[in-house]
């Protein structure tokens, strides 16, 4: 039955289930993670792999850059030499770009969402999808959902931001992007791993389940509403129990309440962990049976839980074997739905496909809206032709980081090349000035004496990515390579500047020379003190594959920026938790900022509000907002417009951010929450009016049960600096 294509995916997969042995199913639970040593191991014994591969059984293989033959080698040996002929899922990351040599790379996450572009993000998708299939893909571990609320956390990068609203939005474009290739996309992490203990990675989550339910669920919610299969559980833990673990959210809030009926696929060694880490569990049987219990279906990357001791702890009658029949008919049912039992060979001529000139034009063009242009004293944009010589100067000017998770592609254009590209390679002038961490004088002196004989000056300066992956392309200097500032494990206890980078930008400041700051970061940095010397400050998340001609089309005035901040500036370490959406009396009573001179309250001599907040960011342009008009429909709907007019003198891509705030509400309320945001393209000179429809879900609150409910009485409608009153 269940090879008859006309019959239901639930009556298929679970005939399956009924012919499937103990040893079967648990296999479907684990990983071989050497791929290439599999394949090698067929080829040598005539198409079956040798013992020591046997004991595996592998469900999902993660991958790194392999091709067609091999993915369709292995999948034979799997459809045509096993018993039941159950097909394998291949997994790969895929946050911004498919991890291959000649994948297209788009910008990183925490960048896209300041474009605040969704049509944009569903295409970048598809297109992720469709080239990850191509290499022989089935399951991505995408799109990075967390929350991030402390800066110095290393993995801020990779998500869509700071907002719950937004990061929804544009994580559940993705998943129907990738899902509609007939992939597996794999929502991850759940859940609060952004609220890291110390901003280190792992650490402890220290959170209540009011802000759980109302903040860190709702991303997840709006990709389980887009049919999202996959879901991957956090390294942390909540209240002493490691999400790997946790029955109450793993099991009851994920799949009892959210209705999630995708498959669970832990997080690299994170049930492992239990037993390594976290010190819940003293032997492999009870990492397994505690796993299996709170609904982890699939362990990775290694067996660890899922061995033979978890095989003899359920015959013992210790583990229930029910159990294991629910996690095994999830994954056959995924299989099931994205056609792999049907067609799970490769098309090998899907390669011909990537990279695409659609593709690559994407990726600028993402790349435009998502660097940030943070000050400008009128210095941008330059004139290309009057434009003198400049000196591109800085540990990201020839390696320009392209963000977690995928750093340096053969196709990557670098800050610099693009410059040169614009300007020729005789106006450009180029000194390396330090290291990410480290310099030597000699280096801090050649960047000096570049810098004397330019007109402008870009110090390009910022992180240095980890890969997460391996992506091989254009080599970088050797004694860069152990020099990791930002990604998974690299968390910072300062926003500062590093001391080689603060050598070399108070040095090139001496100058005084016209000076743009460029700066590559995978979190927000605490840099007012150093912005407030520069002429100009643009600010990267990590670039896409064209970032150097991107950066090109907006500093010579192609394009006007039009990013915003998708995550809030801290003015220091000292400051935060600095995000926008806080509680009415999270940042102060007093309201009565002081300075050294005269020392006041809240903090005695600063104000605790953020340096930059969220849905910040200048452009060439003036955007003039008026009218703004809110009415309470019949149906509890609130139909709002605002009128838009661009007094400016360039063309732009305006983002409209409509928030909420909530005046009277059982629960303490918000500042205010993002609830709508529209973007809009405006000709200098043109006006247009921007329509929006709230509805009684936009007004809603976690009550004293933990039970959705829906606030009535008086809220305020926002759009920039307007406000609008309405009574529900």
């Amino acid at each position: 039955m269940y090879k008859n294509k006309d019959l239901p995916i639930d009556v298929r997969a679970r005939d399956l289930l009924s012919k499937m042995t103990l040893d079967e199913k648990i296999g479907q639970m684990n990983m071989q993670i050497n791929i290439l040593g599999f394949y090698d191991s067929i080829v040598e014994n005539g198409g079956v792999p040798s013992e020591k591969f046997k004991p595996f059984g592998s469900t999902s293989g993660v991958t790194l850059p392999v091709n067609a033959e091999v993915i369709n080698t292995i999948q034979d040996y799997y459809v045509n030499k096993t018993r039941l002929g159950i097909p394998v899922l291949f997994a790969q990351e895929s946050l911004h770009g498919a991890i291959h040599p000649n994948g297209t790379v788009f910008p990183q996450c925490a960048g896209i969402a300041g474009s605040f572009n969704k049509k944009n993000v569903r295409r970048m998708a598809e297109i992720i999808g469709m080239e990850a299939k191509s290499f022989g893909i089935s399951q991505v571990y995408a799109p990075t959902i967390d929350i991030p609320r402390d800066p110095r956390w290393g993995r801020t990068q990779e998500n869509y931001g700071e907002d719950p609203y937004l990061s929804g939005e544009m994580g559940s474009e993705y998943v129907k992007g990738i899902q509609s290739n007939n992939i597996v996309a794999t929502a991850k992490h759940f859940i609060a791993y952004g609220v890291s203990e110390n901003g280190l990675n792992i650490t402890p989550a220290h959170i209540g389940e009011r802000e759980i339910r109302e903040v860190m669920v709702e991303p997840f919610k709006k990709c389980i509403d887009a049919g999202i299969l996959g879901i991957m559980p956090s390294y942390n833990e909540i209240d002493g129990i490691p999400m790997h673990a946790s029955k109450k959210y793993l099991r009851k809030l994920l799949r009892d309440e959210l209705g999630f009926e995708g498959i669970t696929s832990a997080d690299w060694d994170g049930a492992k962990w239990l037993y390594t880490l976290h010190h819940v569990a003293p032997n492999r049987a009870t990492v397994g049976k505690m796993a299996l219990e709170a609904g982890l279906d699939i362990e990775a990357p290694d067996p660890f839980g899922y061995t033979e001791d978890f095989k003899q702890a359920i015959l013992r009658g210790e583990i229930d074997e029910k159990l294991v029949d629910e996690a095994v008919l999830r994954i056959l049912t995924v299989k099931f739905k994205i056609g792999l039992f049907d067609n799970p060979y490769i098309d090998t001529k899907l390669i011909e496909n990537i990279h695409s000139t659609e593709a690559i034009e994407l990726s600028r063009k993402i790349d435009e809206e998502s660097i940030l242009l943070l000050k400008n004293n009128g210095i941008l944009p330059l004139d290309e032709k009057k434009t003198g010589k400049v000196a591109v100067i800085g540990n990201n000017a020839k390696f320009s980081t392209l963000g977690n998770y995928i750093r340096f592609t053969k196709n990557c254009i670098s800050f610099y090349e693009g410059m040169v590209d614009r300007l020729g390679k005789e106006r450009v002038l180029y000194a390396r000035g330090c290291n990410p961490i480290t310099y030597t004088d000699e280096q801090i002196v050649e960047a000096v004496e570049t810098a004397k004989h330019a007109d402008t000056v870009f110090l390009v300066i910022g992180d240095c990515n980890t890969i997460g992956g391996g992506v091989p392309g254009k080599e970088k200097p050797e004694d860069m390579k152990d020099e990791i500032t930002v990604g998974e494990g690299f968390d910072v206890h300062t926003l500062c500047l590093t001391p080689s980078q603060q050598k070399l930008f108070d040095s090139i400041i001496e100058l005084d020379k016209p000076t743009i700051l460029v700066f590559y970061g995978g979190r927000p940095y605490a840099l007012k003190n150093e912005v407030e010397k520069v002429d100009a400050f643009m600010f990267c998340w990590g670039g896409g594959e064209q970032n150097g001609v991107a950066f090109a089309n907006l500093i010579f005035g192609d394009k006007s920026p039009s990013a915003k901040l998708s995550v809030s500036f801290p003015q220091s370490v000292g400051h935060i938790p600095c995000y926008y959406n806080h509680k009415v009396s999270a940042r102060g009573k007093y309201k009565n900022p002081g300075t050294p001179q005269t020392p006041g309250r809240d903090y005695v001599t600063s104000s605790p509000n953020a340096w930059l907040p969220f849905g910040y960011g200048l452009s060439y342009t003036t955007i003039k907002y008026s009218n703004l008009n809110a009415t309470v429909l019949d149906n509890s709907e609130v139909s709002v417009s605002v009128d838009i007019e661009n007094t400016g003198n360039y063309d732009i891509d305006e983002t409209v951010l409509l928030y909420i705030r909530t005046v009277w509400c059982p629960i303490t309320p918000f500042i205010k929450k993002l609830r709508r945001f529209e973007k809009v393209d405006i000709r200098k000179g043109e006006k247009k009016t921007v329509h929006f429809k709230l509805t009684r879900n936009d007004f809603t609150y976690i009550d004293e049960d933990f039970k959705t409910a829906y606030t009535t009485g008086e809220h305020k409608i926002i759009i920039e600096d307007l406000t609008c009153d309405i009574y529900l």
